[in-house]
């Protein structure tokens, strides 16, 4: 555990509720685990509380007594939430400090060591390019850069480390709370994507808005992104449709789009453009090469391949972890 990362305290998740409850249907659809109030701390700076705060007692107890006298006044004045003890709350993070400092490490250095001494490192990232707070669809984003660009910051590394960037891709499009979502299926196709991939939010278990391949949306992480290759999963959930499609490009004010634009109000008026494929019935799922395929979905991932410009190198063909096929 970095000592540099910063922590989601109680009055993060309790402000994160609040917002959100008072916004109504014009909320942003967060998980309600105080991430974005967080992320807000970290840069306002004298409000944040880091790892290695735990370390330190009396810097512990000084920074969360300062920080809760002022979000009690803000929770009262704002939305009549009863005060935060600060007494408990330091005496619970005092516990949690003794059980993760064995944990604690300068972990740029570990990696730069690991790096020196040949050793192989895999980076894996959360979410996807549309949540990125730079990139995505904002205001319907996380708080960090979760692309392939915040690899850097994030982890503290040099980019002369990273010699490939796989991008990790669904056979199909889902979303998770508010946003514009062009290919979404609010209809029968969207209920079967959602019942055989089992499209419900990790942390909340929200029911995840699903639709067709958006080529248009992926295009613009993978080239953000710079991946090198693709890895596409759950292509056996598509398995049983008479025909599937592609989104190949908007269509906006009689304009054909083929470029994605983090504009709100372009991609709540655009179209979507299909090219429909035909679908295949088999179960694919005990394939383990690409030529075991039926020829309908080896004909899909190699329009996607097309699409994309990026060489499609795994396929997830289903839930077991021997359900893949490498080409």
């Amino acid at each position: 555990i970095s000592y540099k990362a910063h922590l989601v305290m109680p009055w993060h998740k309790a402000e994160d509720a609040a917002r959100e409850t008072r916004a109504g249907s014009g909320g942003i659809g967060t998980t309600r685990r105080g991430i974005g109030p967080a992320y807000a701390d970290k840069m306002q700076r004298s409000t944040a509380i880091r790892v290695a705060d735990l370390l330190h007692e009396n810097t512990l107890r000084q920074r969360i007594e300062h920080v809760v006298a002022e979000r009690n006044k803000v929770f009262k004045a704002l939305y009549d939430l009863p005060p935060l003890d600060a007494a408990a709350i330091v005496d619970q993070y005092r516990l949690l400090a003794g059980r993760i400092a064995p944990f604690v490490d300068d972990t740029t250095a570990l990696l730069l060591d690991a790096a020196a001494a040949g050793r192989k490192i895999l980076f894996e990232g959360a979410h996807a390019v549309l949540l990125d707070v730079d990139h995505g669809t904002y205001p319907f984003v996380t708080s960090s850069n979760c692309s392939a660009l915040g690899l850097f910051t994030g982890a503290g590394v040099p980019a002369r480390l990273v010699r490939n960037f796989v991008g990790v891709i669904k056979a199909y499009t889902t979303r998770v709370g508010g946003g514009p979502f062009p290919t979404e299926q609010a209809n029968e196709t969207g209920d079967y994507i959602r019942q055989r991939g089992n499209e419900y939010g990790t942390t909340t278990r929200r029911p995840r808005r699903c639709g067709w391949f958006d080529a248009v949306a992926v295009k613009y992480g993978v080239d953000m992104c710079g991946a090198t290759h693709i890895a596409m999963t759950l292509l056996d959930v598509l398995g049983g449709m008479e025909q599937v499609r592609i989104c190949t490009a908007y269509r906006h004010r009689g304009q054909l789009v083929t470029r994605f634009r983090a504009d709100m109000d372009m991609l709540a008026e655009v179209e979507p453009v299909y090219e429909t494929l035909p679908g295949w019935k088999e179960d694919i799922s005990a394939c383990r090469r690409f030529e075991q395929l039926p020829e309908p979905a080896r004909q899909y991932v190699r329009r996607v391949e097309e699409i994309l410009g990026v060489p499609i190198w795994m396929l997830s063909i289903g839930a077991d972890r021997e359900a893949t096929i490498i080409r």
